[in-house]
């Protein structure tokens, strides 16, 4: 069996989206399942503008 190969872009998308939901759930917890999904759409929100305003690299790895 191979190796699966990941860029270092989708390294950095995964731990971005592992994060968020880690937050997201620890709020749910903490607080209930109103503020944990309040949570995790403002993290979704924040994820996406970070995505918008970063442009792809100079090698076209970029998102």
């Amino acid at each position: 069996m191979g190796r699966i190969r990941l860029t270092p872009v989708v390294r950095a998308r995964a731990g971005v989206m592992t994060g968020g939901v880690m937050v997201a759930a620890g709020t749910g917890l903490g607080f209930g399942l109103a503020v944990g999904l309040a949570v995790a759409g403002v993290l979704l929100v924040a994820y996406c503008l970070l995505l918008m305003d970063v442009g792809p690299s100079a090698g076209g790895d970029g998102p």
